[in-house]
């Protein structure tokens, strides 16, 4: 068996095409199905379900892609370890995040490289589900979500700060007079929000519901952005972490009445060892936590 034969395997699986699962490898398609089939014929089974075109996996094959991804994240965990040995770390942290978590981003990263100015920093904004099952499936190094979640017991935390939504205002007359706000006065405002099937939203709508408020939304979106956007047009209010809410034309005011906030933190899967690039960006923001650099002002 080779290591090639694995990531053939891996590629078709994520493609579900022998002709671009062979472009991905940068080899011609007769010779990725040579290598599989080389490999069914190692190990005794069926892989692949064959008819005309490629069908999709086996119960068999399924088990051996699983392995496959194993055995390809050892190998580069191993390669990953020697560099942090060295100091010469290099390659690709992957990190899964959710949209929320974009504020923290720039920090981490430069935190990051100034220790491994070697890796590059892949940042992909996914769903909670796809976010846990790219660390599951080794697609991902670590993961930035929130914590008050129900997570599979191969996954572990770090807490990294907590905050409170915020009411973000445009810059006119609207609550002015007011230092905070309640989820009441924020329900009689033209708000624009996130999409409902979203967590922060759904958040909000039972903190809503806990003063007997059921606000119509003049606008929805999964972008936290173009939420901001609108805000910053002056036409509509919107609700956000603390993080998001230095922006120019606009306002902020804590939301109370009730009090509503989150708990962000890393995620990566439990391992020993440790995939070498998730311990190190783990052990980094255990740094940072301890020195408070992700508290609200912190430089």
């Amino acid at each position: 068996m080779f290591l090639r034969q694995f990531q053939y395997l891996v590629a078709l699986e994520q493609e579900g095409h022998f002709g671009r699962a062979a472009e991905r490898c940068n080899v011609s398609q007769p010779s990725l199905s040579s290598a599989i089939k080389h490999l069914e014929e190692e190990l005794g089974i069926p892989i692949i379900l064959r008819h005309q075109k490629f069908q999709g996996f086996t119960e068999e094959g399924k088990r051996v892609i699983e392995w496959s991804k194993r055995l390809l994240a050892d190998r580069s965990a191993m390669l990953e370890e020697l560099a942090i040995m060295q100091e010469t770390l290099h390659g690709r942290l992957r990190i899964g995040a959710m949209p929320m978590s974009s504020p923290l981003l720039p920090q981490m990263s430069r935190l990051f490289h100034e220790r491994y100015p070697g890796v590059q920093l892949d940042i992909q904004f996914l769903g909670e589900d796809k976010l846990t099952l790219g660390l599951i499936n080794f697609e991902l190094d670590v993961g930035i979500s929130y914590l008050d979640q129900a997570l599979p017991d191969r996954i572990v935390t770090l807490p990294l700060y907590e905050e409170p939504f915020h009411l973000l205002l445009p810059d006119n007359d609207w609550l002015a007079d007011k230092p905070i706000a309640t989820w009441k006065e924020a329900s009689e405002l033209p708000l624009c929000l996130l999409s409902p099937f979203m967590r922060e939203r759904q958040l909000m709508d039972e903190a809503f519901k806990s003063v007997d408020c059921e606000p119509m939304a003049k606008l929805e979106s999964n972008s936290i952005f173009q939420l901001a956007f609108h805000v910053m047009a002056g036409d509509l209010a919107t609700i956000v972490p603390k993080r998001f809410t230095q922006l120019p034309g606009t306002r902020e005011r804590l939301l109370e009445e009730p009090t509503v906030s989150q708990k962000l933190g890393l995620m990566w899967v439990k391992g020993n060892p440790m995939l070498p690039m998730a311990k190190a960006i783990v052990e980094l923001m255990e740094e940072a936590v301890a020195d408070n650099l992700f508290d609200e002002g912190a430089s």
